[in-house]
């Protein structure tokens, strides 16, 4: 596995922050009643919101608005998120084995160290995957989680948590909100940045989710002193085409390619190497 220049050494000095997005929730899967289970993807998520407002195709409400417009309007109709909240925490229940046997947790649980991690996931998979491995860890989903200093890897929940409903970025005025990067986690974001470089995985430049931290970082960071090698940020992506190549490089984000047919092995091996 070929990693970029100087990844090893940003890990290795303890300035690489992994980026945990939806595609390493819906790596984990596990059977029920014979049925394969796996986390829910944003796609089956605004799905699930579409059918709560009486709509058996979710495509034809598709064609009247984007995504977050969809999961705005379910948010108006049914004044908050009440019962997508509670449909995502029932279909987020791997069994202990599932997320034991996850290999992409077990390398990311490995990098001791990564002192911060951040997810926009609302699960609990990552803090799951820690107990099992008897890894300290502290939880940020509010501003008073912050602590001072803290020995223990903080996952950062940077788009919320299942169990603080308010702190979820779901629909389009959560992002617009989310924009004005003015909230207590986009300026811990800013000073978690400095002097460091994020790694993205499980994400892909059409994430709602992300876009606005692409910008983030390269608008407020690349001209920075001490930028290692040139790069603030680092992207895995499955099978990249030039269209994605250059779109990310534009926005100084180094891409990371990972065979599309063998992802999670793949990315598993990326944080291993990481590591050594």
């Amino acid at each position: 596995m070929c990693l970029p220049v100087g990844l090893r050494e940003l890990y290795r000095d303890g300035r690489l922050i992994p980026f945990i997005g939806a595609g390493v929730s819906r790596s984990v899967t596990w059977e029920v009643n014979g049925i394969e289970k796996h986390g829910p993807s944003w796609s089956e998520l605004v799905d699930e919101a579409a059918r709560l407002l009486g709509f058996d195709r979710p495509d034809l409400l598709r064609v009247r608005g984007s995504d977050i417009q969809i999961l705005e309007y379910y948010k108006l109709k049914n004044y908050g998120h009440g019962r997508l909240r509670s449909w995502l925490d029932r279909t987020m229940q791997p069994p202990q084995d599932a997320l034991q046997n996850s290999v992409i947790h077990k390398s990311l649980i490995e990098l001791n160290r990564c002192k911060i991690i951040y997810t926009t996931n609302y699960d609990n998979y990552i803090e799951r995957s820690f107990d099992f491995a008897r890894r300290p860890y502290h939880v940020v989903a509010l501003e008073g989680h912050i602590k001072p200093y803290d020995e223990q890897c903080e996952i950062i929940k940077f788009h919320g948590d299942l169990d603080f409903e308010e702190t979820m970025v779901l629909s389009e005025s959560d992002y617009e909100k989310r924009l004005q990067l003015r909230s207590p986690m986009d300026y811990r974001l800013r000073a978690d940045v400095l002097n460091r470089a994020l790694i993205f995985i499980g994400y892909s430049f059409r994430d709602w989710n992300v876009a606005y931290l692409f910008r983030l970082v390269n608008d407020e960071f690349k001209d920075l002193p001490d930028s290692a090698y040139g790069h603030r940020a680092y992207i895995v992506v499955p099978d990249p085409s030039d269209f994605e190549m250059r779109l990310f490089r534009a926005r100084n984000i180094e891409v990371i390619p990972v065979s599309s047919a063998n992802i999670t092995a793949d990315i598993a091996n990326i944080l291993t190497e990481i590591g050594r």
